[in-house]
Formats: C-alpha cells, structure tokens, sequence
C-alpha cells in the first residue's frame, strides 16, 4: 500500500496548497480539482481518473478499506492521514464525510459524434451537474460548456453529477470548439416556441448537438441563428417553461427512446 503521511495541522504547508483548490480560478490554473466523500472518491478510481492525493480522517480508517483499498495498492498516490479538523479545511459541505481527493482530468475527447451536449452560459452549479449526469445516463459523447457557464468542478456541480463527471468528458469554455464541431457539419439542435415539431416526431437519432440555454435568457440568438433542428417540448399544463435540466433529460431519453426503436426495426 501507498506510504501514509501524517498532517495534523490545517497550518500544514501542503494542507495550504490543496485548500487553494477550492478556488476556480485556481482549479483553472493548476488543472487539478477536489472531489469528497468516500463513494465520489471510489468513482474517481473506477472511472480511471488520475486521482493525486487522498486525504482522510485516520478515524475512518475502515472505511478508507472498504472503499478504496484495493486502489490505494499502486505507487504514486499521495495520501494523508489527519483529522477532522483538517478535513473540514478542505471541503466545501457542513458535514464533511472524512475524505477529500485531488484528481486531474487529463482525458482525451476520443469522438464527438452521436449526441454533443452543449450548455449555453448555465448558471446554476446543480444544473450543470444533472445535465451532466443525464448525458452520461442518455449516451452522449461529451459535454461542453459555454463561456460564462457555472464550474462543472464546483462541490454543488460535483455532488448533482454523482459520479457521472468522471465518465464523460467535459470541456470548460468551449465556444471554440462548438465553432469546430458546427463547422464539421454536426447540426445544432435547440428548444424553441417556434417549433413546428414537438421531440416526439422529429428524428433524433442522427449526429446533433443540443443547446440547452440560459435559465432566464435561453440559447443566445446568434446559436439560434445557426440551428438547423428546432424543438418544442409539448407542455398540456401550459407551464411557461421547464427547468433546464429537465428540459434537457426529456430530449436526451426521447432521443435514448428512438435509437432503441431504431434497433428493434
């Protein structure tokens, strides 16, 4: 097993530079973020990502076992044992639960065809992070995110995704890329009251990419502009609008819905 450290004090020099993590602009920079709780750290593992450092309570040593154990046996990982106190440093919940991980994401986006999932300047954290969760669930390739849009690496973020960020690539400011997809030929599909077809009798089943807009603004008109698939989720109650991320789970799993007829033909 990897050699353990002992820190006991949040004054630690090391304990300074992982709490700066907590920071975006410092996540950003180092290209390393935090991620706590004993099943969000074993996900971390079991998705294969590059987990740095594991520091956790010395309390929950048994915990740690059952969890980790069997991933903590390569060379290479930090890990630090200290206390509560310490622990609280570093994480961003009210009761943290006796672990905090440092992981990099260096995976390589390895294909974006199918289903892209592009968010257009989300600004809610718990949004981000079930899009994220339901792209994962509904098969997309990759999400990206749009300038503007809340850090997918945020605790908030983090704990709505459940895992799911470590299983799909995620590209941070991505308007670049959009432009590149979009310039390949990958239609952009949006959500729009002008719709003539509602998602249940459009086809969804080719290569697209779905914008999910602003919570208050929506898709910004110059993606509008550009859209060649357009949208309307049938709403009976005449609700004004629905929540984005629901919004976007509908269409992913009526797109997971039409691929499965596909194949059944």
């Amino acid at each position: 097993m990897t050699r353990v450290i002992a820190i006991e004090s949040k004054s630690n020099p090391r304990i300074r530079e992982i709490r700066k993590l907590l920071d975006r602009k410092e996540r950003r920079l180092k290209g390393l973020f935090l991620t706590e709780g004993f099943r969000m750290v074993q996900e971390a593992f079991k998705a294969g990502m590059d987990v740095k450092t594991v520091i956790y309570d010395s309390g929950s040593e048994d915990q740690l076992q059952r969890y980790l154990g069997s991933f903590l046996a390569s060379d290479g990982i930090e890990l630090i044992s200290t206390n509560p106190d310490v622990i609280r440093q570093l994480s961003s919940t009210e009761t943290p639960q006796g672990i905090v991980a440092v992981v990099s994401d260096s995976r390589k986006v390895t294909g974006s065809r199918g289903l892209v999932v592009y968010l257009d300047r989300l600004q809610d954290p718990g949004n981000v992070g079930t899009i994220i969760r339901s792209s994962h669930a509904g098969g997309a390739s990759r999400v990206i995110l749009g300038k503007g849009s809340a850090d997918p690496y945020s605790e908030k973020a983090m704990r709505s995704s459940m895992g799911s960020i470590f299983h799909i690539p995620v590209t941070i400011d991505g308007d670049d890329e959009l432009e590149r997809l979009a310039a390949e030929g990958i239609p952009l599909a949006v959500t729009s009251l002008e719709a003539s077809k509602s998602i249940y009798s459009a086809d969804l089943t080719g290569d697209m990419i779905l914008v999910i807009g602003n919570e208050g603004n929506g898709v910004r008109q110059e993606l509008m502009d550009k859209a060649t698939i357009l949208l309307r989720i049938p709403m009976p109650g005449n609700a004004e609008s629905l929540n984005a991320s629901i919004a976007a789970s509908i269409i992913i799993f009526e797109r997971v819905r039409q691929l499965e007829e596909q194949r059944k033909s």
